[in-house]
């Protein structure tokens, strides 16, 4: 007996029209093989990166979307950042990004500003390791970030500094973080303390506010509990009138025939914060705000726990918080390293380039934000009608 004919191996025929024209728009692409060679730079790699596949293709599409956005007129950029990236040595990275004017906006925890301030300060912190005997350094007052070694006894000593800056602040009002940060970047880029620039002095001086979701929870706000335990003054800081000020930033934006985007590196607290001054737009009675045109973001957290921080962009479209144009791209992996290439590639491509400005904050006597945009300051509170 003979043989059965083979099973076919192919779910189509080639000669079946339809079915090759079915086919044809899966194979108009062909996946780059970046090539590393000397004198290359990170934004020829990065953007080679984008046509190849993968993790490469995710982290150049993050990348290719920072650039796109800073060359949009009108368009301003608020940065969210989570993580140890301070004690890790970004603190100089983070410095050229609001330096540069690559951010407009940064929304980050106080624990990196106190990481910050130390290192403003000109203290350092450490190369160590993870293996070691965490008792032994609790006892010698070594604090350790994974593989990073900081002094406790230097730490300690931004208690001080803290009273010395809390003195200058008035008691008959309250300041939201940001204005707590924007004074303590001004104060000490002129004071005896200064050793460094860094993300509070160069915040400061560039007119990119700090907006912190969690004022408490780090050092650089939380002394002024013992402040107020050794001075008996009452400094109190304003989490509520943040948020409406978040949002009418958002508001003067648009109003000034610009877009706001978010760049997103890591999860937690900061990236809420950022997006609901978007979702939070209600609040102004400013249902119209086209929300955020560009959502990018470079994060570990994986997305089946159904928490906020592993939540990609698309979901936070439901939540009012992105806009249905919004340009998308998403890395799955830690951001520190990437931060560092993506950094050095937008210098790249903009040496030489005059520095784009399309948002400055600052405060008055009175704790009102006040806003450049579109070459106009605005009175944030006065325009959008709250205290």
């Amino acid at each position: 007996m003979s043989e059965p004919p083979p099973p076919p191996r192919l779910a189509g025929e080639s000669g079946d029209e339809a079915y090759a024209r079915e086919r044809a728009p899966y194979f108009r692409r062909p996946v780059a093989r970046p090539q590393p060679a000397p004198g290359t730079g990170a934004r020829d790699l990065l953007l080679a990166m984008r046509a190849a596949g993968g993790p490469l293709h995710t982290l150049g599409a993050v990348y290719a979307g920072w650039e796109e956005m800073l060359g949009r007129a009108n368009q301003t950029v608020w940065l969210a950042a989570a993580g140890a990236y301070i004690p890790f040595g970004l603190g100089a990275t983070m410095r050229t990004l609001l330096e540069r004017r690559f951010v407009d906006v940064l929304v980050t925890t106080p624990a990196q500003l106190t990481h910050d301030l130390t290192e403003v300060r000109g203290l350092h912190h450490y190369q160590g390791s993870e293996a070691v005997d965490d008792d032994r350094l609790q006892r010698l007052d070594v604090n350790r970030y994974w593989n990073v070694f900081g002094d406790e006894q230097e730490l300690n000593t931004n208690d001080d500094l803290i009273a010395e800056f809390a003195a200058t602040l008035a008691t008959d009002r309250t300041y939201t973080a940001a204005e707590y940060f924007y004074r303590l970047g001004r104060w000490l880029a002129t004071s005896a303390h200064l050793g460094a620039d860094g993300m509070l002095t160069a915040a400061a001086r560039n007119g990119v506010p700090i907006f912190c979701p969690s004022p408490g929870d780090g050092d650089v706000t939380g002394d002024l509990a013992h402040y107020r335990k050794r001075t008996g003054r009452r400094l109190v800081l304003d989490p509520v009138k943040e948020i409406l000020d978040m949002v009418a930033l958002n508001a003067a934006t648009e109003d000034a025939a610009g877009r706001a985007g978010l760049v997103t590196l890591g999860g937690g607290a900061p990236r809420n914060y950022a997006q609901q001054a978007m979702a939070c737009a209600y609040m102004l009675d400013r249902a119209d705000l086209k929300r955020y045109n560009y959502g990018l973001r470079i994060s570990l957290d994986p997305v089946g726990t159904g928490g906020l921080s592993g939540s990609t962009i698309s979901e936070g479209k439901t939540w009012k918080k992105y806009a249905p144009d919004t340009t998308i791209a998403e890395h799955f992996g830690e951001f520190m390293g990437p931060l560092v290439q993506i950094t050095q590639a937008l210098l790249e491509r903009y040496a030489g380039a005059p520095r784009r400005e399309p948002l400055a904050v600052r405060f008055d006597g009175a704790g009102r934000m006040l806003a450049t945009v579109g070459g106009r300051e605005v009175d944030l509170q006065a325009t959008y009608g709250y205290t």
